[in-house]
């Protein structure tokens, strides 16, 4: 039965991108969370969203084709020097991996797919109009937004959660993931919402903003409240000139925390010696740093942190808090530990030059969109900071997503500039 309804699910999109390839890039910003359907195509797993990104761009390349277009290469050449220390990075990590398939398809699902799908919206025929191409994108991703927010409140109000911990967590196995997911997002639509010139579409997508606020708020992820809190901080400080607006943050950070005092897991949160979550934080980190100095070049291998964290926890802690652990619960460690050092050289080389852009061209021109497309970056970074973001499907593409849209917002020539808030 998945395989049919498989094939709908292509011939649908392809037809939709047929008709208009705007739309097919929305319909991929929308259903990014569909790379929760798992399924294999010749005995090669894949899932419904790798497939969607696959035949978008088989059909944009078909109509490149009849148009007589031709492929635009400025974005990766942008990119080039980073993406290429990153991928022998990534090599290095296939070589010395327990699982070198397991290790490839991480290259396939984390990294080649983003990317693809980074190159689709930076060659868009709407390219040439950014602020087009941002509301349109953005739109996608408020919708996306908006649904996983849907589910996760129909949690909350009907109690059946899916995480033994009973947060919301829409279809995501965990709510942190959730509150990944939503992070970004909620930045990005600040800069579409501020774009926007009809009063009624304003109040709508405020109405959708704020039902993914109560979302996150019940995720109970304290880091992503945190990332979110730092990030609005800085949009209001770059875009209003009213600084009350950081009061009411101050005094809502406070509002949080008193919320949260007696709760378990804010108490457990405190709790740095207990069988606690910040307890296995520390651990977790510990041991990352472990590692690291053990393979400080090539790294464990790339998805091998959760087959060999017990192996290195036990050699400090007896016994560690956690046995099973997923992720080093930071960015920059996930990189170094999956990808070596080049791959971390490789990422932070992506960071600089995604800033350097946007920074240049926010000095001249202090776009709203480009200023929501730099704080959303900042806001991943600071989630990465408790969290581990990007290493998964959806996060990874949302990471490229950002990244494209610095790419088309800072660029010098925008050709034919169109302030409109279609959609």
């Amino acid at each position: 039965m998945l395989i049919y309804t498989t094939i709908i699910w292509m011939l649908a999109i392809g037809g939709l991108t047929w008709w208009n390839e705007d739309r097919g890039l929305q319909l991929l910003a929308i259903t990014l969370p569909t790379y929760l359907i798992r399924l294999q195509v010749f005995n090669i797993p894949t899932t419904w969203l790798e497939l969607a990104i696959y035949t978008v761009t088989a059909i944009w390349l078909i109509k490149l084709w009849r148009r007589g277009g031709t492929i635009k290469w400025q974005a990766i050449r942008d990119y080039q020097w980073p993406l290429g220390v990153l991928i022998v990075g990534l090599i290095m990590g296939t070589l010395v991996s327990a699982d070198p398939l397991g290790s490839l398809g991480i290259i396939k699902g984390w990294f080649f797919d983003p990317l693809l799908l980074f190159w689709l919206i930076t060659n868009s025929r709407q390219a040439q109009s950014p602020k087009i191409e941002f509301n349109n994108i953005v739109f996608g991703l408020w919708i996306s937004g908006v649904i996983v927010a849907l589910v996760a409140v129909g949690q909350v109000v009907t109690g059946h959660y899916i995480t033994l911990d009973q947060r919301a967590s829409a279809w995501f196995s965990s709510a942190n993931y959730l509150s990944l997911y939503l992070v970004p997002i909620m930045i990005l639509v600040l800069g579409w919402w501020h774009d926007i010139k009809s009063g009624y579409r304003r109040w709508v997508v405020a109405g959708g903003w704020l039902l993914m606020l109560i979302a996150l708020y019940f995720t109970y992820s304290y880091a992503g409240w945190l990332a979110l809190l730092i990030a609005l901080a800085i949009w209001f400080w770059l875009t209003s000139k009213y600084k009350y607006w950081l009061i009411g943050l101050g005094v809502g950070f406070v509002g949080l925390v008193a919320s949260q005092w007696q709760l378990p897991k804010f108490q457990q949160m405190l709790d740095l010696a207990g069988q606690s979550s910040s307890h296995a934080r520390l651990e977790v980190w510990q041991t990352a740093l472990l590692m690291i100095k053990e393979h400080w070049w090539t790294g464990i291998g790339l998805g091998q942190f959760e087959q060999r964290y017990v192996e290195f926890a036990s050699r400090i802690f007896h016994p560690p808090v956690q046995l099973v652990m997923l992720h080093a619960h930071n960015l920059l460690l996930a990189f170094w530990l999956n990808a070596g050092l080049l791959g971390l050289l490789g990422f932070f080389g992506i960071l600089i030059i995604f800033f350097t852009q946007v920074i240049r061209t926010w000095s001249h021109r202090r776009d709203p969109l480009l200023t929501s497309v730099g704080i959303a970056m900042i806001a991943i970074l600071a989630h990465g900071l408790l969290d581990t973001p990007y290493w998964k499907n959806d996060l990874a593409a949302v990471f490229w997503i950002v990244v494209a849209l610095g790419e088309l917002l800072s660029r010098e020539t925008h050709g034919r500039e169109n302030l409109s808030d279609r959609h």
